[in-house]
């Protein structure tokens, strides 16, 4: 009986120092690499589309390149700062690219006339009456993108101003830690912490 006790209190005993295993969490891997280098893969895939060009039969695309857009609403007037800065930088780095794989781009924000201030010189605009409506490209590159948990799902497709034909499209992907400023982290207490884009705390 008393054997049969002492099982008793060791089990008891062992029981409760017996602690439950700490939940296992997993957090979305910080990227190391800058935008561009995400925008290079996307440019990579969609030229690679496009067939080798620069003869009388086949002239090389002339290309023109517009802001990048959420895919559901094709429009930036209700969305934040940085998100059109976003939006604007996709573009600037696609348009980077173009040239870099050696095709004539066209940048339609030009200015008429070179506008001199006080503390700059401004060669672009975005307004209507400052720029020219006469342009020679014959291709326009324009993009969209998805907001995701923790990152942004972009398409971008090359298009023929003549007939609205799709001659290339490729997608790619964004982590959004790639996109943090200071706007998307906040300090409680001694910590920092990040703020996802539907605005939770994390």
């Amino acid at each position: 009986m008393k054997i049969l006790i002492w099982v008793v209190v060791l089990l008891t005993a062992s029981g409760c120092s017996v602690k439950p295993a700490a939940p296992v969490t997993t957090t979305a891997e910080l990227s190391e690499f800058p935008l561009h280098v995400y925008t290079q893969q996307l440019a990579d895939s969609l030229f690679a589309q496009l067939p080798n060009a620069g003869s009388v039969m086949q002239p090389a695309a002339q290309i023109a390149v517009a802001s990048f857009v959420p895919v559901n609403s094709l429009s930036l007037s209700a969305v934040d700062e940085a998100e059109k800065q976003l939006a604007n930088q996709l573009s600037e780095s696609m348009l980077t690219h173009a040239r870099q794989h050696g095709f004539t781009v066209f940048d339609y924000r030009l200015r008429q006339q070179l506008l001199l201030l006080d503390d700059h010189a401004q060669a672009l605009s975005r307004q209507l009456e400052d720029i020219s409506a006469a342009s020679d490209a014959d291709t326009l590159l324009a993009g969209t993108y998805t907001p995701m948990e923790d990152g942004y799902m972009l398409n971008a497709r090359l298009i023929s101003v003549a007939n609205q034909r799709v001659l290339a499209a490729a997608s790619g992907y964004i982590p959004a830690n790639v996109l943090w400023g200071q706007r998307q982290v906040v300090q409680q207490g001694d910590m920092l912490y990040r703020r996802s884009m539907s605005g939770e705390t994390k």
